[in-house]
């Protein structure tokens, strides 16, 4: 049975990503526990950003995977499950699979040859272990992310070691 707790912990995340979360709109896409999933994300939510208005929408549509949509600030975060938990699907139009309380990295740069290679070898010198990687990109030599996530905490100097790659971006620590 799916753990939907979890959704508090990945929406007390997107302040992370959201620093400035005011309003934003929630379409609720499960069938299922819909109440829970409301429940749960606004919580998380409401933890990160006390302050912030969050209208929730029903979709009219039934999804097998797909719970919620979060729309706020510009960006649309895509909460999904599976057979064992709950994680973020998708941030705007890239993939990813970020779980509850991980550790890890989203590296946001234009695509080149040897992004994987930079981001792996500045966390394998600070003696960070990489437990999943998920590259995803617009298209060739446009925007991408990289998503990295990690046995261990990344420190805010690993971090901006990893902002000072070309073509980097921006870079976000999970935790």
């Amino acid at each position: 049975m799916i753990d939907y707790t979890g959704l508090r912990a990945l929406g007390r995340l997107i302040h992370r990503f959201e620093p400035q979360l005011a309003q934003g709109t929630l379409s609720v896409m499960a069938h299922d526990r819909r109440e829970e999933v409301i429940k749960e994300l606004l919580a998380g939510l409401s933890e990160a950003s006390p302050d912030a208005k969050i209208a929730v929408e029903n979709s009219s549509g039934e999804y097998a995977s797909h719970l919620a949509v979060l729309n706020v600030g510009g960006n649309k975060y895509t909460f999904a499950k599976d057979f064992r938990e709950v994680y973020i699907s998708e941030i705007n139009y890239y993939s990813c699979r970020i779980t509850p309380d991980s550790y890890g990295i989203l590296v946001y740069h234009h695509d080149y040859p040897g992004v994987v290679h930079d981001v792996s070898r500045i966390l394998a010198d600070h003696q960070i272990n990489i437990s999943k990687l998920n590259v995803s990109r617009e298209q060739k030599g446009k925007n991408a992310l990289l998503v990295s996530l990690t046995d261990e905490e990344i420190t805010a100097e690993t971090v901006k070691l990893i902002e000072q790659l070309p073509q980097v971006t921006k870079a976000i620590s999970l935790r």
